[in-house]
């Protein structure tokens, strides 16, 4: 029996926030790790096999559902061929659990250190060694 061709895959390592295409649905941001015109390889919680989602990444947005679910990674069909090359190029979203300030305050700028008054808080944290 011959099977049809399949459809070319970029293997790769980006984000993209996903919900399950409901208002109010929480939005996560998730990683593509495999992807073609026809569906993806998601790492990530599988919200379960035969789940209506909706990826986005930047602009793109790609209705599907969950068709196969294993151990950290969940496989999803596309409503309608998609174009890849806009997927990749697409900005990259920001997770929801790490505001941008949260990456200049763990980038490893740790030797910069700001005199404040003793007792004084920064942002809700108070600052070490502040007043000595």
């Amino acid at each position: 029996m011959d099977l049809p061709p399949r459809a070319k895959r970029s293997n790769i390592f980006i984000d993209a926030c996903l919900n399950l295409g409901e208002p109010l649905s929480a939005t996560q941001v998730v990683r593509i790790r495999d992807i073609s015109e026809g569906g993806v390889r998601i790492q990530g919680k599988s919200p379960g096999v035969g789940a209506r989602i909706v990826l986005t990444r930047g602009e793109t947005e790609m209705p599907g559902r969950v068709v196969w679910t294993a151990d950290r990674h969940f496989g999803v069909a596309f409503d309608e061929p998609i174009n890849v090359d806009a997927v990749l190029k697409a900005a990259v979203p920001r997770s929801p659990e790490r505001p941008l300030y949260a990456a200049a305050l763990t980038s490893g700028l740790g030797h910069f250190h700001r005199q404040t008054p003793r007792g004084r808080k920064t942002f809700g944290l108070r600052v070490a060694g502040a007043g000595r």
